[in-house]
Order: C-alpha cells, then sequence, then structure tokens
C-alpha cells in the first residue's frame, strides 16, 4: 500500500505526540529524582546508566535517553550554529543534530576518531558527541552535595546536571537529557 500525504502528516503527528509525551515522562523522572534526593542522602536511583567520558570528565547518562551507541562518522556543519552544536549525521535515514558535550563543557577540541555519537531519541533525535563509553551503572546512589565541598565541577555550569550519584568509580554527575536533547541550534 503507498502511502499518502495524509497519511504520512498523520503518522509525523503522532510521531510528535509520542515524542512530546516521552519528554514529559523524562522530566518527570528528573522530577522524582530530585524529590528522592530530598528525602535523604544515599537514596539508589533506579535503572541502568551510561557512563560517558569527555574532555576527560565523565558523568552519566540515563539509558532510557539512549537509543544506540555508535562510531563517529561524517558530519554535515550546520551554518549559523552555536559552538556546541558540530553538525547533522544521518541516522538510520532520519536527520540528526550532533551536539558536541566538551563544547558545552568549554573545551574546543577535534574529536578522536574512536569518539562516538550517543544517539538519543525525543522531539527530535540528537547525536550526543562524547569521547567515550566507558560502561553502564545499575541504581547508582544518588548523593548530596558538592565533589569536594567548594570545587565545582565542570558539568556545574553546562545546566545539563540533574545531580551527583556515587559509583564504585568515584562520584559523577548526572545529566539531563532532556536539557540536551531541548539545547538551542541556533543563536
Amino acid at each position: 500500500m503507498v502511502d499518502s500525504p495524509s497519511m504520512t502528516a498523520e503518522a509525523q503527528a503522532k510521531r510528535v505526540s509520542v515524542q512530546k509525551r516521552l519528554a514529559a515522562l523524562e522530566e518527570e523522572i528528573v522530577r522524582l529524582r530530585r524529590e528522592l534526593a530530598t528525602l535523604g542522602v544515599d537514596q539508589r536511583l533506579p535503572g541502568l546508566y551510561l557512563t560517558v567520558e569527555v574532555a576527560g570528565a565523565t558523568a552519566l547518562l540515563p539509558v532510557e535517553a539512549v537509543m544506540e551507541v555508535v562510531r563517529l562518522v561524517a558530519i554535515e556543519p550546520l551554518p549559523a550554529a552555536l559552538p556546541h552544536v558540530r553538525g547533522t549525521m544521518l541516522y538510520r535515514g532520519t536527520p540528526a543534530v550532533v551536539v558536541d558535550l566538551a563544547a558545552l563543557l568549554g573545551v574546543n577540541r577535534e574529536p578522536d576518531m574512536d569518539a562516538h555519537l550517543v544517539i538519543c531519541g525525543g522531539a527530535r533525535t540528537v547525536a550526543v558527541l562524547v569521547d567515550r563509553v566507558r560502561d553502564l551503572v545499575e541504581s547508582p546512589v544518588l548523593v548530596d552535595g558538592a565533589v569536594t565541598g567548594d570545587d565545582s565541577i565542570p558539568w556545574d555550569k553546562t545546566g545539563l546536571m540533574a545531580g551527583l550519584c556515587r559509583t564504585s568509580e568515584g562520584i559523577r554527575p548526572l545529566l539531563r537529557a532532556s536539557a540536551i536533547l531541548s539545547a538551542p541550534e541556533a543563536a
């Protein structure tokens, strides 16, 4: 059966609706995690979290936002894009905006050939450029406070942090996938 233009528009509208509902659910998860943190320190967060490394800093990203992790591919520049937007790429036939977390951390660098793109779905498909994906963490412990007291960590100034988690490798920031997915593309 050949899709008519109205069926394509209807399918697109349904897709946008589902993506908006997913974004709302993700925001609710972030709110619930914050609420859990206020109930006391050392609370376990349910679920799996991907540990990503960017410009020497590590962070956790909720797996529920991740569709796939792929090797770095060719990225087409996007005219008038903000510094953190490297450009676009095609992911399984769908255009994806490539967001460079290093640029959000204030680091200007060319990624290594073994860098990764963490494909995230939401209102739009976003490929998050990271230096490497390290591991999966199950149910990290949400902690209160800063890593070393008065010292700030690189992720503090990005607006992406939802909190801090203790893992077997130390304290790691928990990133809000919704903030990455809604980052503006152009000035």
